[in-house]
């Protein structure tokens, strides 16, 4: 972005093309014959992906109208973990065929109000959803994905994980391991730790019971103070002083009949040993999320410091069973419930790589079909609703009263855009765009494109061939290309701001 003013025209035109241009970096990943991106920085790191966020999230975006479509796939991605590359392939057409509106003296208002007349019509034109097996709303989220490979076992690992936590991601954590293969995966009723005991070689009672903490327990930090001695036995007493705190600070979790001890901070080597000589365990340095889950998990509360328990306060034993397990060539701290409020999904895989690919491909799964357990219905994938709901709009634009040619001309370009889904995923099959979406324009409603698992595309009943999404899903994707849209078609003036103090 240069520090020149660019007003009018200009702006508008700017904003498109940086807009446009975001939406052709991912158009080709879409669908399930869709390409990678391979995305390098400076440090010659690699990232080899067809996850949309994914891909935007690295782009070096400067300018204002690339980095509104970057929003709008984050916002997408938050609302439902999916669909981030068809809000901007989406949002891309409406803004390329804006601009041969605006070149034909449409004003940009007219435009965005006759976007969200159609965005309306749209939203109120989708068909009755369906009640399906949610298995199949799983494995249509997991297609063109690495974890394609495995789909079968990928989708019923993504449906026991959302069914045992009702659909609440919050609830779901996952973890990557080196090592063997997707076969190899598993879910965890309880959480895992990506971390072992500080003292692995001592035994202790898996059902003791449990004390959090989300300080540290640590002694003088000596190297950050500055001190003279004239004499060594100054040294002495201060060392001196610091292990009878440390020994208090023993004494104290051991009066509380505390068996496993996870600390949010670091734990000194003196009270590992001390604890483990008593059959003890610590877990320490672990994240901010490690904490929150366990306190889900245990119920019990996380306490800052040690000094911030009531001396009248007695730990109960809690049902969760707490042990150390090898995963891999690591160890992990494995956190079990009777009712576990968290699971926690296992994904093993031959390289890093391949496992950053599968996390994203289970994040999206995850999410799609939790909103599926959430809407109770899903639509016909391969382009079948945003075909049926073109026609729609393409209809209004013929027969409405009480607008103007100009509208007109924008509810078609609009109807035009929502072919656009389609037409991407066609392209990317190898097949002519155009001819796909003519033929979704004179078929029943559920029909849409079908890739299969050789890459060949046909239009045909994609409902029949288990290809589903969730209502929301789909909803979200028209709201927010919209949305976006109208937004950058509103901007008539980039101006540099100053510099920030």
């Amino acid at each position: 972005m240069t520090d020149e003013r660019s007003t009018g025209r200009e702006a508008q035109m700017s904003n498109i093309t940086a807009a446009v241009n975001v939406a052709e970096t991912v158009r080709s990943t879409l669908g399930p014959a869709g390409m990678d991106k391979c995305l390098i920085d400076e440090q010659g790191e690699t990232i080899i992906t067809n996850d949309g966020v994914t891909i935007l999230r690295e782009l070096d975006t400067a300018h204002p109208g690339a980095t509104m479509m970057v929003e709008a796939s984050k916002t997408q991605e938050a609302a439902c973990r999916d669909g981030t590359t068809s809000v901007v392939v989406l949002a891309g057409q409406m803004l390329a065929l804006s601009e041969g509106l605006l070149r034909r003296g449409i004003h940009p208002r007219t435009i965005i109000r006759s976007f969200n007349m159609a965005s309306e019509t749209t939203l109120d034109s989708l068909p009755k959803a369906n009640e399906v097996d949610i298995n199949l709303v799983a494995s249509t989220a997991l297609r063109g994905k690495a974890a394609e490979s495995h789909l079968q076992l990928a989708a019923d690992l993504v449906v026991d994980v959302a069914q045992s936590v009702d659909g609440d991601m919050d609830r779901v954590r996952v973890i990557t391991q080196s090592g063997g293969s997707m076969a190899d995966s598993y879910v965890h009723k309880g959480l895992v730790l990506s971390k072992g005991f500080s003292a692995p070689e001592v035994e202790h009672d898996p059902n003791s019971s449990i004390l959090m903490l989300n300080g540290g327990l640590e002694g003088f930090n000596l190297k950050e103070i500055q001190m003279q001695f004239t004499d060594p036995g100054q040294l002495q007493a201060i060392q001196q002083q610091e292990m009878t705190m440390l020994g208090g600070m023993v004494q104290r979790i051991l009066d509380l009949g505390v068996g496993i001890v996870f600390v949010r901070d670091g734990v000194h080597e003196a009270i590992v040993k001390a604890l483990a000589a008593n059959s003890v365990g610590v877990v320490s340095r672990l994240q901010e999320s490690d904490m929150l889950a366990l306190n889900r998990i245990t119920g019990k509360p996380v306490y800052h410091r040690l000094e911030d328990l009531d001396d009248e306060l007695t730990l109960e034993n809690t049902p969760t069973h707490v042990e150390q397990a090898r995963i891999g060539d690591l160890d992990y701290v494995t956190v079990r419930a009777d009712d576990a409020d968290v699971v926690t999904l296992v994904i093993r895989g031959a390289t890093r790589q391949t496992l950053d690919e599968y996390e994203r491909a289970f994040d999206d799964a995850l999410g799609v079909t939790c909103l599926y357990m959430k809407d109770g219905g899903a639509y016909p994938g391969g382009g079948a609703v945003l075909s049926k709901v073109a026609g729609v709009v393409r209809e209004k634009a013929t027969t409405i009263s009480g607008i103007s040619a100009r509208e007109r001309m924008c509810l078609e370009a609009y109807a035009d855009s929502l072919e656009i889904i389609p037409a991407a995923i066609a392209a990317n099959a190898g097949m002519d765009p155009l001819d796909i979406v003519m033929e979704l324009r004179s078929c029943p409603d559920s029909w849409g494109l079908y890739i299969d698992e050789e890459g060949a595309g046909e239009v045909m009943d994609t409902g029949k061939k288990g290809i589903y999404e969730p209502v929301s899903l789909v909803r979200q994707i028209i709201t927010s290309a919209t949305e976006v849209s109208t937004s950058i078609l509103r901007i008539d003036d980039i101006i540099a701001k100053r510099p920030r103090a």
